[in-house]
């Protein structure tokens, strides 16, 4: 018979996995002068698993009382938010499962590369709800800055930052003087990233004219960022 988890442990621990490495992280890094990042994954795998079997760079999580706090509420705020697509049956083959697994008391390791986005969803779900209403109330008149291909040098305001594992790099979306702007960019992972709502300057090259994927005003995309 296959070993069993608590879901409220399984979550509780993804929030800490979450907590410690500051985003979802599919593959685990690992590093020369710096502690082994470990996936969100793994991270529940090793938490669950014999420490015989652990790898010496393994640290065991401490699961604090806002990680289960924060386990609690996502399960409940997952499944308000996704009802009318569970009744309509439009949920992707993922969240079926997600569902599936918040809506289960016992979880198995078979399980743990599901939950382990579980964090993400919650974080990223109720933070859009909150930047949606900011984008709408603040940048109306949000509008294409300068020409394609220009040189662009000014005060960004960061609004957001995410990493987005696809492109295996950071995604940026912030404001110039009431304009939205948005970029991506890599980062040294030993070095600590922007914070949200500080502004720095930057230097780059005017991409294209877009539009906002949440409220969908105008957007200007920029590339070869520097910042400083």
């Amino acid at each position: 018979m296959k070993k069993t988890f608590s879901l409220i442990d399984v979550i509780s621990a993804s929030f800490a996995a979450y907590r410690i490495n500051g985003d979802y992280y599919k593959e685990t890094r690992r590093f020369e002068e710096s502690p082994t990042q470990f996936s969100s994954k793994d991270c529940l795998v090793q938490q669950f698993s014999d420490k015989e079997f652990s790898p010496p760079d393994w640290q065991q999580m401490t699961i604090t009382n806002a990680d289960m706090e924060n386990a609690v509420e996502s399960i409940k705020w997952i499944n308000k938010e996704f009802a009318m697509q569970i009744i309509a049956d439009t949920l992707s083959d993922y969240m079926k499962s997600l569902i599936t697994c918040l809506n289960s008391k016992q979880l198995t390791k078979e399980n743990f590369g599901i939950m382990a986005v579980a964090p993400k969803i919650y974080f990223e779900g109720v933070k859009k709800k909150n930047v949606k209403k900011t984008l709408k109330d603040s940048y109306r008149e949000s509008k294409h800055i300068s020409t394609i291909g220009s040189v662009f040098e000014g005060a960004f305001t960061l609004h957001e930052i995410k990493f987005v594992d696809k492109f295996t790099c950071h995604v940026l979306n912030g404001s110039h003087e009431g304009n939205l702007i948005s970029f991506f960019k890599s980062f040294d992972q030993t070095k600590e990233l922007p914070k949200e709502g500080t502004t720095f300057k930057i230097k780059a090259k005017i991409k294209r004219h877009g539009e906002n994927f949440i409220t969908k005003f105008p957007e200007t995309i920029l590339n070869y960022v520097k910042i400083g």
